[in-house]
């Protein structure tokens, strides 16, 4: 992992995702791209400069965050931590997707909610749209994740070989954490699989990286995200990593069940993806 993108808006819930962030340097050398976007319909990006200045509120926010932003990063990040700034204008989604493009991200940590949350609200829109357009994993968190977080990993697929890949890729950087990772498979009444051939293919996963612990799984319950959120509050799973099909157009499988598990629980969830 080379690069971890991190969006804030001075939320609680964007201070989770840095506090995340940090973390994971702490077992890592990556640089850490941090992104502000200041809302507005407005491409900022592809707007000549003379039609800039028919919108001085929008220069003058900017202006205000490049030079707020750096000491608020400053208190969080000590100086051994080298810290990118990127302080866009324009829809907040379409910003963080294409700076993630742009900046090659490995990893995006993302807030489940922005500074607009409310109690019993779903999850927030940004992080909707970053889940299904994102060229990289996204981590979506309600509240910053400690070292134990790391070391009980769940991670949910259908287990199919063409999805190996997704897996393999999530091995290097949480190997860091000595984690177990508890591989599952939830049986539901329209998805149903023998446990025997289940298994199995959660056996091919595990000899792909043998360096890691692994636990099988395989649970019945009437739907992907009460079995999830169920499992992971009896075992004490910090992260529950899921992979999906795609992560574009239509949602598939896992893709409306990944936004839906980060509104039932307070566990971090990993979208991952494979083409």
């Amino acid at each position: 992992m080379k690069k971890i993108l991190v969006p804030f808006d001075f939320s609680d819930f964007s201070l989770s995702a840095l506090l995340t962030a940090k973390k994971i340097l702490s077992k890592i050398s990556a640089q850490l791209v941090c992104v502000t976007v200041i809302p507005s319909e407005i491409d900022w990006d592809v707007l000549p400069e003379k039609a800039r200045e028919s919108y001085p509120e929008l220069v003058e926010e900017w202006e205000e965050a490049v030079s707020r932003i750096p000491s608020y990063l400053k208190k969080i990040f000590p100086s051994s931590y080298h810290v990118d700034l990127e302080v866009k204008i324009g829809v907040p989604a379409e910003q963080i997707l294409r700076l993630a493009e742009q900046k090659k991200a490995d990893l995006l940590v993302l807030g489940a909610y922005g500074k607009d949350f409310k109690q019993g609200k779903f999850i927030g829109s940004t992080l909707q749209k970053v889940l299904r357009g994102s060229p990289c994993p996204v981590l979506a968190v309600k509240k910053p994740l400690d070292g134990n977080a790391f070391r009980k990993i769940a991670f949910a697929s259908l287990f199919e070989p063409a999805s190996l890949p997704a897996f393999s890729a999530l091995i290097p950087w949480v190997k860091n954490f000595t984690p177990i990772l508890h591989l599952v498979y939830v049986n539901t009444p329209s998805h149903f699989e023998n446990t025997t051939q289940t298994e199995e293919a959660m056996r091919n996963y595990s000899k792909s990286h043998k360096e890691l612990s692994y636990r099988f799984h395989t649970i019945n319950a009437s739907s992907v995200v009460e079995g999830l959120a169920t499992f992971s509050e009896h075992k004490g799973i910090g992260i529950i990593a899921l992979v999906s099909s795609s992560k574009k157009g239509k949602p598939s499988y896992l893709i409306g069940t990944t936004e839906t598990l980060i509104y039932t629980t307070d566990k971090a969830v990993l979208s991952m993806s494979w083409v």
